[in-house]
């Protein structure tokens, strides 16, 4: 008989025994202490025990889900100060939905035809400055999206064309063009506007909603500790109700965008705890004392120093950043990440936030039994600093790759042949990736007979990134894997870098140089890298 299954079967059984985590574990999944704030890739944040309760008070009976969209959106005018409000299956559902609303309402030959726009109002306009990794979910429901960066080129673009336009919450205040600017043109040509304020968090009255935005979207597992897949949506009465009817349960566009019953009532109550509960605020009041323990621990080690960072304006978040000095602590944010996750509990922290020589902890999901364990092992690595640098020799290099290559790339679905020019100097190798659609920076190196390098494809909103390991075959070929990410300037870091997975690649040579010269590559955005 399989125990584990068993085990996991078991409903009689009392979790307050158990240790945190032990489901995961039964599964064969180590969890981890999470420093690294409200990422969705690590489960955002745990619902807090009103909203678990109030899910499993839905589960328990049965409701027509219109009526219940009915009810929430009044429910959730209330708490906002907005005309309404709609739960969504997260922020990005909520961005192609919003999309929907705008090109076809809830006209059904329009619905029907969505992500057939032609001859509908379907652009969406973003500011240069604020796109964004995730207006693929916008261009879902059949938008074309178009940049704008100053007010002329706004004027222009605004010919009956434009269905909506779509504003980046956190990177508003610094925008060329905020919302403040942005709003006469909008409502001159009555086009709604959208902000994804998805990583921030609402308020009574809300501040987007006072400054004459039409929608706004919250995530609804990040800060207020809703049901990790939902999201919430305010604003106008009419487009978030057409928002509703383009989505699930509905036979429409958003069909596949599907949201249960317990997600729409523990995201509604996730949203008053955040604004009315004495528990939410007792909870924010927390962050700062976490962080006071783990800088506690570290106050007296020679050669760190640490500073407490706090974002202004939209959430109340604080962090604690750490910064060592690396000829006394030779190793860097990388090495100290990755030996976090090898220990015992694991420990999380960010990736894309760090320097070689600092990192950032996050309190938001963090017990304070949590965070004297953070805190004990940064001391312990940052005195025994050799526990966490391992480095290993690289011979160097046996063979030189300079020329060009054809690449064949074999995906979990489908291939694609791509190609590489490549000059090698001593151990060091750059050049350029070429696939079907764009060009990147190559750089790396070369130890033995094996070759690593990153291929970098700048582009907006999200570059795309190569990252190629692989051995001299007996036949000259160059066999291996290649790491396969995309991210945004504010995101890069190795999680970002490899999180579409891994695909197989093998090179053949086909042309080798008479002599090695310099080659010069020049990417979009960047300056001649050799």
């Amino acid at each position: 008989m399989n125990t584990r299954s068993e085990f996991l079967q078991s409903p009689d059984r009392s979790d307050q025994d158990r240790p945190r985590g032990w489901i995961y574990r039964e599964l064969g999944v180590e969890p981890f202490i999470q420093c690294a704030g409200v990422r969705t890739n690590y489960g955002a944040s745990n619902p807090s025990d009103e909203v678990i309760s109030a899910m499993a008070a839905a589960a328990a009976a049965f409701v027509d889900m219109d009526e219940l969209a009915e009810a929430v959106g009044q429910r959730m005018a209330e708490l906002t100060g907005a005309e309404w409000g709609v739960v969504t299956a997260g922020t990005a559902a909520s961005l192609s939905l919003a999309t929907a609303a705008c090109i076809a309402g809830n006209n059904p030959e329009l619905m029907l035809r969505l992500p057939d726009t032609a001859g509908l109002r379907n652009k969406v306009l973003i500011p240069v400055d604020q796109r964004f990794p995730y207006e693929q979910a916008i261009r879902g429901a059949g938008a074309q999206i178009a940049g704008v960066s100053t007010m002329a080129e706004l004027a222009q673009a605004l010919d009956g064309s434009v269905a909506m336009i779509c504003l980046l919450g956190r990177a508003d205040d610094a925008s060329a063009l905020p919302l403040r600017s942005l709003l006469p043109f909008a409502r001159a040509h009555d086009v709604p506007i959208l902000v994804d304020a998805a990583g921030l968090s609402p308020g009574n009255p809300d501040r987007w909603i006072q400054n004459g935005a039409d929608l706004v979207v919250y995530a609804g597992g990040k800060y207020i500790r809703g049901p990790q897949s939902t999201a919430l949506v305010i604003g106008k009465k009419r487009l978030c109700k057409a928002i509703w009817w383009n989505g699930a349960p509905h036979q429409a566009f958003g069909r596949s965008m599907k949201i249960g019953k317990e997600e729409v009532v523990g995201a509604t109550l996730a949203l008053d705890r955040w604004i009315n509960f004495q528990s939410a605020k007792d909870e924010r009041d927390q962050w700062l004392p976490r962080l006071m323990r783990i800088q506690a621990r570290l106050s007296l080690l020679q050669g760190v120093t640490t500073d407490v960072l706090s974002w202004a304006g939209f959430v109340a978040a604080t962090r604690l950043r750490v910064i060592w000095n690396v000829d006394l602590i030779p190793f860097n944010a990388e090495e100290l990440r990755l030996a976090l996750l090898r220990q015992r509990p694991r420990i999380l922290i960010h990736d894309f936030w760090s320097t070689p020589t600092s990192i950032i902890l996050d309190p938001v999901n963090l017990s304070d039994d949590e965070a004297e364990i953070v805190g004990r092992a940064l001391a312990a690595a940052f005195r025994n600093p050799q526990s966490i640098a391992q480095p290993t020799p690289n011979p160097p290099a046996d063979v030189n790759v300079s020329g060009s290559w054809c690449v064949e790339m074999q995906f979990l679905h489908g291939s694609a042949t791509h190609h590489l020019n490549i000059q090698q100097k001593g151990e060091f190798i750059s050049g350029v990736h070429h696939t079907a659609s764009s060009s990147g920076v190559v750089s790396g190196c070369v130890h033995g007979r094996r070759v690593h390098f990153e291929a970098a494809h700048v582009q907006i909103p999200i570059s795309l990134f190569y990252g190629f390991e692989g051995e001299f075959a007996g036949d000259g070929s160059i066999v291996g894997n290649v790491r396969l990410g995309g991210a945004a300037k504010e995101h890069l870091g190795p999680v970002f870098k490899g999180q579409y997975g891994f695909a197989e690649w093998r090179a053949r040579q086909l042309f080798v140089p008479q002599e090695q010269t310099e080659v010069t590559v020049v990417v979009p955005g960047e300056s001649g890298l050799k």
